[in-house]
């Protein structure tokens, strides 16, 4: 009888929510990152004017099709390559980083040069050459869960991008089928407290799926915020009514606005700019201090560099660093940054002397 393997997807005592990057976005560290954009690319102008409109709201990736495959053979399938350009383009316009979905496994390196993260769709969750071959990538996934997923189905899914060596992995709550025709799935919002119980993987909502209309999104979208999700993801588009794609749960670039300001994601960036500019205003001050110093210890012939002192500087802001919850790495990559440049001005202070 063999071991059954430990599950890379599973929390372990030691493993706490892992962080994905995807550039400067951050799954899983308390924020609440908002990925937004239309259904799918249509053309430059859509893509690039919504991408912009949707940055100035606060939104913190660009989501659209590029690729598409859709239930009909007869509806509108993206455009291909092209729309993977523009949505590229779109992204550089408007400083946000990208997301598409990959359909086939032939299309793998192709999205994976182009877009910052990969997204595989509910009805690929369990094509596993797909999936194995986005594990292959050095890009983070967005894996959505099957409509008719459990969520084990759903966690060994995402054991075949995290055995190819691939650890980031985003988890995304999209709806199950289900009975009512007012609601073309049903989201489980009860599924992200299960799964951040089972799983150290981030995990976020998709209630676009789950809705019969537009009015719902902003409901379900805090609704899982208020059960602790990772972050949402929003369909929105400059004119909902003249879509090519999309199931009727696509918010105009107002309405995305206002959901916006609802959950409170303006302010937060806003909160961060006021602790940003005390940032800039406190080194300002403990630069001008250091200086001080500089010039006090030259005047007596002292040394200027007191690499024991330095050590202990270091070893003060980590552990008040590690009680507000800042990991020693950054505390220390910060110090040293911060007594670096401190030592430089110093030495200029006193050459100039």
């Amino acid at each position: 009888m063999t071991d059954r393997p430990i599950l890379k997807s599973h929390r372990r005592p030691e493993v706490e929510t892992s962080i994905i990057s995807v550039g400067n976005v951050r799954f899983g560290d308390g924020s609440y990152p908002v990925i937004a954009g239309p259904t799918a690319v249509e053309s430059e102008e859509q893509i690039v004017a919504t991408a912009v409109s949707l940055a100035e709201s606060g939104a913190s990736m660009l989501r659209s099709g590029t690729f598409r495959a859709e239930h009909s053979p007869y509806t509108f399938k993206g455009m291909g390559r092209e729309g993977l350009w523009l949505l590229e383009k779109a992204g550089h316009a408007a400083g946000l980083p990208t997301v598409t979905e990959v359909i086939e496994p032939g299309h793998v390196e192709l999205v994976a040069d182009h877009a910052d993260m990969l997204e595989i769709g509910p009805d690929n969750m369990q094509n596993f050459v797909l999936l194995r071959d986005a594990g292959k990538t050095n890009r983070p996934v967005l894996l959505h869960r099957g409509a008719s997923a459990t969520v084990d189905e759903w966690l060994m899914a995402a054991e075949y991008i995290l055995a190819e060596g691939n650890d980031n992995v985003v988890l995304c709550e999209r709806g199950s089928r289900g009975f009512d025709p007012r609601t073309s799935d049903t989201i489980d919002i009860s599924v992200v407290p299960v799964v951040q119980r089972l799983s150290h993987l981030p995990v976020v909502i998709d209630p676009a799926p789950a809705t019969g209309g537009a009015d719902l999104l902003a409901p379900l979208a805090l609704a899982g915020r208020s059960v602790g999700a990772d972050g949402l993801v929003i369909a929105s588009h400059l004119n909902p009514g003249a879509s090519l794609a999309g199931n009727g749960s696509q918010l105009d670039l107002g309405e995305f606005a206002k959901l916006m300001d609802q959950l409170g994601i303006p302010s937060l960036r806003d909160e961060i700019d006021r602790v940003d500019r005390q940032l800039i205003k406190l080194i300002a001050r403990r630069l001008h201090s250091s200086v001080e110093i500089a010039k006090i210890k030259a005047s007596k012939g002292l040394d200027m560099r007191s690499p024991d002192r330095e050590a202990e500087l270091i070893e003060e802001a980590v552990h008040d660093g590690e009680a507000f919850g800042v990991g020693r790495e950054y505390i220390e990559a910060l110090m040293t940054i911060v007594l670096d440049h401190s030592r430089a001005a110093q030495q200029r202070a006193v050459d100039s002397r």
